[in-house]
């Protein structure tokens, strides 16, 4: 994308491109930093691509950037709130329009609007809107798009380090994101094979156009591109971590790295 940096005199991991040709991939949160890393690679790769989120004014911006770089052709954009009564309607009638769906990716994620507090300094309100925009909104999704992805597609949520390391100041992001995290694995482990594969892609920092707007850099951070490059992959079942429930990209030159789920 025009506006972010590519440095490549950085040691980064790379991938030869995914095909995605005549498959359709959902990525939910598109117009995100990470998400819209995501939703131009499945582009790039041959998608055809439903980037959804809650603020139209954000994926028309997102859909003017992806054409003006001639990958506008295979985009759609949807709005959708996971905490809307009518989301399985939603979802339903979104999967009628598209699905069945090769590939779902779940980029949600809230900061809250408490700012940053000591965990037992939060409202009881303050943490409930944090669970539910970061742990209720991702369980509902997954109940929701989990019966409208193909048998041999792929459903992932893509999380952050707080998942796994204390995190002074943002107690609910850090606790919703290990519970996020425990969730995913927990339902590839209930599927076992016996649907479409689970994932979870737990993220070091992510180079996003909101941080170089900032002037927040560093060519070490990992491209959402890359992320997306990876996530490509997966859907397509071509990524050597394909059959990995609990994965982590951290680090650019390493590149992705299976976990361990137990």
């Amino acid at each position: 994308m025009k506006e972010m940096t590519n440095l490549t005199d950085e040691g980064t991991w790379e991938t030869a491109p995914a095909d995605l040709r005549g498959r359709t991939v959902v990525v939910l949160g598109g117009s995100g930093g990470v998400g819209e890393g995501v939703v131009a690679s499945a582009l790039t790769a041959g998608a055809t691509v439903i980037a959804t989120g809650r603020d139209r004014s954000r994926l028309d911006a997102l859909a003017a950037r992806l054409q003006a770089d001639g990958l506008g052709e295979r985009l759609q954009t949807r709005l959708l709130d996971a905490m809307s009564e009518h989301l399985d309607l939603d979802v339903a009638n979104l999967a009628g329009e598209f699905g069945p769906f090769d590939g779902v990716i779940v980029s949600v994620a809230s900061w809250g609007g408490q700012g940053r507090k000591a965990a037992l300094d939060l409202t009881d309100q303050e943490w409930q809107d944090l669970l539910d925009g970061n742990l209720t909104s991702v369980f509902r999704l997954f109940r929701a798009f989990l019966p409208h992805v193909t048998f041999g597609g792929a459903m992932m949520q893509l999380n952050g380090l707080s998942a796994d390391l204390p995190f002074p100041g943002s107690a609910g992001v850090a606790l919703s994101a290990a519970a996020t995290k425990s969730l995913t694995v927990t339902l590839a482990a209930e599927l076992n094979g016996q649907g479409p594969r689970v994932h979870q892609l737990v993220l070091g920092v992510v180079r996003t156009r909101a941080r170089q707007r900032a002037g927040i850099d560093d060519p070490r951070w990992i491209d959402a591109t890359q992320i997306g490059a990876h996530v490509a992959h997966l859907v397509a079942g071509s990524s050597p971590l394909s059959d990995a429930p609990l994965q982590y990209f951290v680090d650019r030159a390493t590149g992705p790295v299976a976990g361990q789920t137990r």
